[in-house]
């Protein structure tokens, strides 16, 4: 159950997102069973690491001090009681601009840089393959700045996430399974 890197998914809504992409990953891992695109997001934010949480608070601080985007004043926990995965919905900075039946892509666009994260959820066999891709677009010399610090942290935290969602995933199935 470790993730893996895979491929951006060439039959995406994420890769014509942007108008260039200066930066893209992806990394898969398969669970058992069915799973619904609709969950990932939600679980994304759920299972974070603690001390990620805190790198994202002081994400937060410093990009309010110099005009970015925040998710300051957001109900999170509310977003993601009431997600469904639907175009125009938010988690926090993480809008829902674009899905298809296997996909949800949220983003942002702001001034420094425009980022793309999808959700997937693709049937393989008895199992589903769940595959967290990003993409990123620099606007301004601030984009790739801000992105230096973060890309390296970005590639170590999402599979670490994604292990995360996949362990809730099976940790779930059982729970029901036993009822």
């Amino acid at each position: 159950m470790n993730p893996y890197p895979v491929r951006l998914p060439q039959q995406s809504v994420i890769i014509s997102a942007l108008d260039r992409i200066d930066y893209e990953d992806a990394f898969a891992v398969k669970v058992p069973g069915p799973v619904a695109v609709e969950e990932l997001p939600p679980l994304f934010f759920k299972v974070f690491p603690k001390w990620f949480g805190v790198l994202m608070y002081l994400r937060e601080a410093i990009a309010g001090l110099i005009g970015l985007k925040t998710g300051k004043g957001v109900d999170v926990k509310k977003q993601m009681r009431e997600f469904t995965g639907e175009v125009g919905e938010s988690i926090a900075l993480f809008h829902v601009l674009g899905r298809s039946k296997e996909e949800i892509m949220t983003g942002e666009n702001d001034r420094h840089l425009d980022f793309r994260l999808s959700f997937f959820a693709r049937p393989a066999g008895e199992q589903s393959e769940l595959t967290l891709a990003t993409t990123v677009q620099y606007n301004a010399l601030l984009g790739k700045l801000y992105f230096l610090p973060v890309r390296p942290v970005h590639r170590f935290i999402v599979p670490v996430i994604l292990k995360r969602i996949a362990r809730a995933l099976g940790q779930a199935q059982q729970a029901s399974a036993i009822h």
